[in-house]
């Protein structure tokens, strides 16, 4: 059977458009569980180390929101192709080579990764900005990172496109300054 027939009035894909649904909606659960765990404090040592805490939770929301983008982005390319299937109208089929299974199932860890940096630079930035030597982030501040983290998750391609533009200015060789 080809990618994206209809069997009785039922759009069919390969296994792997099957194999990414279900490990996106897990890559969205576990997210969901650790911000949960972390969250309620029912990992006795994390209740003790918020900067640890507050690393572990700016991951997970990292993830929560690379996973609904690629969820996103998942469901809105399956429901335009089964109807346009089912409405015999012509659709581009979508792709299920081995590349783009494995961009929808890096791209959650990819959010964890940005979510955790995201983390560790503005930490970075508050510790020169502070002359204090134990720095404590107020509950707004923590909030403040929990939604960037999950925004740099959610945008891994645009957070990565600005690091890959900021680090080129940054390491410019010599030859370039004019």
């Amino acid at each position: 059977m080809e990618t994206g027939s209809v069997q009785n009035g039922t759009p069919k894909y390969p296994l792997a458009c099957y194999i990414v649904g279900l490990s996106l909606v897990g890559y969205l659960s576990i997210a969901v569980i650790v911000i949960l765990i972390v969250h309620l404090n029912m990992v006795i040592y994390l209740a003790k180390a918020s900067v640890l805490r507050t690393h572990i939770l700016c991951g997970a929301f990292g993830m929560l929101g690379a996973s609904m983008a690629s969820i996103r982005k998942y469901y809105k390319y399956l429901i335009s192709h089964s109807t346009a299937l089912i409405n015999n109208k012509e659709c581009v089929p979508m792709d299920w080579s081995l590349g783009w299974v494995y961009y929808y199932l890096t791209r959650p860890i990819l959010g964890a990764v940005l979510g955790a940096i995201t983390f560790t630079l503005s930490f970075i930035g508050f510790q020169i900005l502070s002359d204090a030597q134990q720095i404590e982030i107020s509950g707004k501040g923590k909030n403040l990172l929990f939604a960037l983290a999950f925004v740099s998750g959610f945008s891994v391609s645009h957070v990565l496109d600005r690091v890959d533009a900021i680090s080129r200015q940054i390491f410019k060789s010599s030859s370039d300054v004019v």
